[in-house]
């Protein structure tokens, strides 16, 4: 059976990309007397860089409003950030560390902050990306944070409030973001010379990040089918 990998990056999507993986203390595997095997599933930091490349130059600049901290949008000042491709010869990208996914990431945008008017600004942020297994949810998530925030020639004033509204939004629309869903990693395989078919139902994902690539480990329990 080939499995395929095409939520991941999804992420990034959103771009982003970039953190670190925590193991579950415990497997909490259901008792079963079904036989059980383990898939893995193994991506390298190019893979994903070449991922957010297609992104930025066949999609749209992922953007997010700002509209929590006092920020207001209007028809002259759109409070928003936009993800970039590069920002002041910083580029948007991945790296495994230390356990980790991280990365820069480059983005641009406005900010209505009334007193001050409209201020454009565009920079970079150190990001991280936690990978966890979800259990009430049956999937692996991603949640995005945010540390700290880079601005080019913009009132250093501005560097707390952005990056508390940046991350309140992410919190707000987007953490945690569903990578697989253990419904989604299943499937049924037909064997024609037994006369039947098996059920291969996902019951566990657990994320590894090495220095070289992540790994996700699929626990399956094999059922008639």
């Amino acid at each position: 059976m080939k499995l395929r990998f095409t939520h991941l990056i999804i992420i990034g999507l959103l771009c982003c990309a970039t953190a670190s993986a925590q193991e579950s203390a415990t497997r909490g595997r259901r008792a079963t007397n079904a036989p059980t095997g383990e898939a893995t599933i193994t991506v390298s930091e190019q893979f994903l860089n070449s991922f957010l490349t297609a992104i930025f130059e066949n999609l749209n600049e992922p953007s997010m409003p700002l509209t929590v901290g006092g920020a207001k949008s209007g028809p002259a000042c759109a409070s928003e950030i936009r993800l970039k491709r590069e920002a002041a010869g910083v580029r948007t990208a991945v790296h495994f560390e230390n356990g980790r996914i991280t990365g820069p990431l480059a983005f641009a945008g406005a900010y209505n902050s009334g007193l001050m008017g409209c201020i454009e600004f565009s920079g970079w942020a150190d990001a991280e990306v936690v990978l966890d297994f979800d259990k009430p949810r049956q999937a692996l998530v991603a949640r995005f944070r945010l540390r700290d925030i880079h601005l080019n020639n913009t009132p250093a004033v501005l560097n707390g409030p952005l990056l508390s509204m940046v991350q309140s939004t992410i919190d707000q629309k987007y953490n945690p973001v569903e990578l697989f869903t253990l419904e989604k990693l299943s499937t049924r395989v037909d064997i024609q010379p037994a006369g039947g078919a098996l059920q291969l139902r996902a019951r566990e994902i657990r994320p590894e990040i090495t220095p070289s690539a992540l790994t996700l480990h699929i626990i399956y329990e094999f059922t008639r089918g």
